[in-house]
């Protein structure tokens, strides 16, 4: 790896103390890392394995081996065809000396800028998985609706009913997998109202808590865990009138995480990740360019979001998605 030339040599180089800066960037309203953990690959484009249904097939008998023949021997699981293929994904800024010498500490431009950067970069991924996962076309017809009227959450005169709904895409996963959901994403709109729901005071008004916590209704809906994202973020392009809003929007999932990911582990998706050298997952790059009096920095991250356990079409089994839940 070679040395950064403070003097202006124009030679590329991974910086590891940007390198952490960005991987550190914390942001918990993010998403993207739970619904889609990271696997690392050595290759950037390569076949992985989908969730095959193999090993549900009951043979009797099959498996009756006689003295001194051969066990009868079964296929393996089967492999996808579609490849992923991990796109690199960078952006970049320019620290000029100028903000470097009025700044108090000379590492404060850099720090400033690489978390910039991060978090654009960050943010489009996460968009990239909000559209992904919010989009009815990528489930099964069993596996998604569309809330309208009375039977959204923000209506309280009985007709709703979340625990109900819950408890359905529970059982469509469930009879897909024959494993219940894990997660849920119910994003701050969604989650601001459930908190008054009549449902959930119902559960909990002879308990000691007395107050609907996201803990109590991951517990009610039989979760693990309960995601409640409040990102927001601007929809207008640069130069248009800005249009601030959340960037989770009003739409449920509920998806199937396993505990650790593997390529032979069935998942509601996995992020692949080609590495660079050292085996990063993500790297700030910083070089000099003289004729601007700057250096620039740029952070790069190498994926591809792919559904795991999916049908024949690629519709995701894994997951379900309610549109809508609010008004």
């Amino acid at each position: 790896m070679a040395v950064y030339d403070t003097r202006g040599g124009g030679n590329v180089h991974i910086d590891v103390a940007l390198s952490n800066i960005s991987m550190g960037y914390p942001n918990l309203d993010f998403v993207g890392d739970v619904l889609f953990p990271t696997v690392r690959v050595r290759k950037q484009s390569d076949k992985y394995y989908t969730f095959g249904r193999e090993g549900w097939v009951v043979e009797p008998g099959s498996d009756v081996r006689a003295p001194g023949t051969e066990a009868n021997e079964i296929p393996g699981i089967t492999v996808s065809l579609n490849p992923y293929f991990a796109v690199e994904h960078a952006l970049q800024i320019p620290v000029t000396d100028e903000e470097r010498e009025n700044a108090d500490s000379p590492m404060s431009p850099d720090r400033d800028g690489t978390e910039l950067v991060t978090s654009k970069l960050l943010l489009a991924r996460e968009l990239a998985i909000k559209t992904k996962v919010t989009t009815v076309a990528n489930y099964p017809v069993a596996n998604s609706t569309t809330l309208v009227g009375t039977a959204q959450w923000s209506d309280y005169t009985g007709t709703s009913k979340p625990i109900l709904n819950a408890h359905t895409a529970r059982d469509a996963i469930h009879a897909q997998l024959f494993v219940r959901p894990n997660v849920t994403v119910i994003p701050y709109q969604v989650m601001s109202k459930l908190e008054d729901h009549p449902d959930f005071i119902e559960r909990i008004k002879y308990s000691m808590v007395g107050v609907v916590t996201e803990e109590l209704i991951a517990r009610i809906m039989g979760l693990s865990r309960v995601i409640v994202p409040g990102v927001g973020y601007n929809s207008a392009r640069m130069g248009q009138t800005e249009s601030i809003g959340y960037l989770w929007g009003k739409d449920v999932v509920f998806a199937y995480v396993p505990p650790r990911p593997g390529l032979k582990t069935p998942a509601f998706g996995y992020e692949f990740v080609w590495v660079y050298p050292g085996g990063q997952v993500q790297v700030a790059e910083r070089w000099r360019e003289q004729k601007r009096k700057s250096d620039v920095i740029r952070v790069s991250r190498r994926y591809d979001l792919r559904f795991i356990a999916v049908d024949n079409t690629g519709d995701s089994l894994a997951g379900y998605l309610i549109k809508n839940a609010i008004a």
